[in-house]
């Protein structure tokens, strides 16, 4: 009897050995532990190149994201012209611009208009401006696809609600992130505070309204620029990061002490969302949000982050300024206080944050020049469109046959070709497309048509241009610049618009405590990767068009 008993005694201890291992082994509860809270930071024209070059002086957020993280040191958005709005849909929708529309921030339709991406005149999709509504409204409409967002609204339960919210600086981020069933909400950089459409609130949400009393927008006068660090400091020791010779402003706006907000301007705003207060102001309506939904613990949240100063700043300065590399430093800072906040309200264990870019960005031509770059360029399109149009009314008596420019695509005089017989219409084409590569400054050039049927495959750096084919929103000749030239319409400043390594490679880090941590992946992934990866986290349907297999080191979890 005493040697049965101590069998029977010695399974049950056993036994509950087991079920004690399964139930308290971080390793199974770390698999069994799906977020509650997904955070996405897209910083807005983030570069890896430039997280890499300021990694050294990070200390808060940013350095516990890529010390602790999973981090992907080769991930590249897979567009040729990468623009804010095409860079968001596909962290959105983990689709190429063929399937979601969104080819640029805007672009020239068949009629030879600016259409904007996020603009609506639907009146169901007025605006909120200053506590009325006035037209036109914004919506997604223009977005051809679902998203992660519409996803995880779609898989609520009767017993858990799950609500996506986009939060940003800019309107069109917002938009291309929460698409149909998010909330968008940005910032009104005419009226001051954060606003959104009738497209996805009845009325503005009384919180908000009271956050931006509360921070009293209406009422600022002015705002200064104060350095994260000391000026001294080695965190600002990087060469021509004072040199303001080719910037969109003249002037620093950091040693100009107090800049004043003019309500005189037709956007007073425009610099306050150039500095790192906007962020600041970003991220505090984030944990204003996180606080309101989260109060009766039955809802879990996809909050997308869209800290757009940094693109706002970067294109007058350029990455090498003090300005950009300073807003990196704030971010820091501001990105670590909402992740603090975030665990506080909802667990540690319960917090899934992303931080990635929506595209990167070169140097300004000129500096790019200076540091040894000799054929970097800025070739300035209005010049290069009249010097066509003479050659082509000179040579062939065809009037304005270039009538408009979008980068990195042209839009033809649809009426004057058409007019003409098909063999002349054709050398006129060729001609347009032999003096384009002829310029210095442009690699190659296409018809649409052209580009549509050539026989590039992933990998190559032309193949992005056919993805980025959406009928009636790309233009009629499509230009693929040198490696550090610009065709642009601006005298000043940088901006990305080319394939290659500095538009298109971002950091990428996913941060889950105790569940995603601790590994550098060095293989290439795309960013069309992410959308799959967090659904599979998340457990969640993909959105339609998202079809690229997840992120590696991700699989098991």
């Amino acid at each position: 009897m005493q040697t049965v008993f101590i069998k029977k005694h010695a399974i049950c201890v056993v036994f509950f050995a087991i079920v004690a291992w399964i139930l308290y082994s971080p390793t199974i509860q770390a698999k069994t532990q799906k977020p509650t809270l997904i955070t996405i930071f897209v910083l807005d024209q983030c570069a890896f190149h430039l997280t890499k070059k300021l990694q050294p002086y990070f200390q808060y957020g940013l350095k516990e994201l890529l010390d602790k993280g999973v981090v992907y040191t080769n991930a590249y958005h897979p567009h040729a012209i990468p623009e804010t709005t095409t860079g968001h849909h596909c962290l959105s929708t983990g689709a190429l611009p063929k399937d979601h529309g969104a080819v640029l921030n805007d672009w020239i339709n068949e009629d030879y208009q600016i259409e904007n991406y996020d603009e609506d005149n639907d009146p169901g999709t007025a605006v909120f401006k200053n506590g009325s509504l006035i037209m036109p409204g914004k919506s997604s409409k223009k977005t051809m696809t679902d998203s992660l967002s519409d996803q995880y609204v779609l898989s609520s339960t009767p017993h858990k609600k799950h609500m996506a919210f986009s939060l940003s600086l800019k309107a069109y981020p917002a938009i291309a992130t929460a698409t149909k069933l998010g909330k968008a909400i940005w910032f009104d950089e005419v009226y001051g505070g954060f606003t959104s459409s009738k497209a996805y609130f009845d009325q503005l949400p009384l919180w908000l309204k009271n956050f931006n009393k509360k921070h009293k927008f209406t009422d600022m006068k002015s705002f200064s620029w104060e350095l994260q660090y000391s000026e001294k400091a080695e965190a600002y020791d990087f060469p021509y990061i004072k040199n303001y010779e080719f910037a969109g402003y003249p002037f620093s706006m950091v040693q100009k002490g107090t800049l004043a907000i003019d309500r005189k301007d037709p956007k007073p705003f425009k610099q306050f969302l150039q500095s790192p207060q906007a962020s600041d102001k970003l991220l505090k309506l984030a944990k204003e949000c996180l606080m309101q939904h989260t109060k009766n613990g039955d809802t879990t949240i996809v909050m997308w982050v869209l800290l757009s100063n940094l693109d706002l700043i970067g294109h007058y300065y350029g990455p090498d300024s003090l300005e950009v590399i300073d807003t990196v430093y704030h971010l820091d800072k501001q990105i670590y206080d909402f992740m603090k906040y975030a665990r506080y309200r909802v667990g540690a264990k319960k917090c899934l944050f992303v931080m990635t870019a929506d595209h990167g960005i070169p140097s300004i031509p000129e500096l790019a020049q200076k540091r040894g770059f000799s054929l970097a360029r800025r070739v300035m399109a209005d010049p290069l469109i009249q010097k066509i149009n003479g050659t082509m009314q000179e040579k062939y008596g065809v009037a304005r046959v270039i009538k408009a420019y979008e980068p990195t695509y042209f839009r033809l005089n649809k009426e004057e070709l058409n007019a003409l017989e098909p063999e002349k219409k054709a050398t006129v084409i060729n001609d347009i497309k032999t003096m384009l590569e002829q310029e210095p400054g442009i690699r190659k050039a296409w018809t649409v048509e052209e580009l549509a049927a050539a026989p590039y495959v992933p990998g190559q750096r032309e193949y992005c241009y056919k993805t980025q084919i959406y009928p009636g929103r790309i233009g009629d000749i499509i230009c693929m610049p040198q490696p550090y030239c610009q065709i642009t319409h601006y005298e000043k400043g940088t901006s990305h618009m080319s394939p290659y390594e500095y538009d298109t490679h971002v950091p990428l880090v996913l941060y889950q405590p105790g569940r995603i941590v601790g590994k550098t992946i060095t293989d290439k992934v795309y960013m069309t990767q992410l959308v799959p990866t967090l659904a599979h986290i998340i457990g969640i349907n993909r959105p339609a068009t998202a079809m690229t297999p997840i992120l590696p080191g991700i699989g098991g979890m």
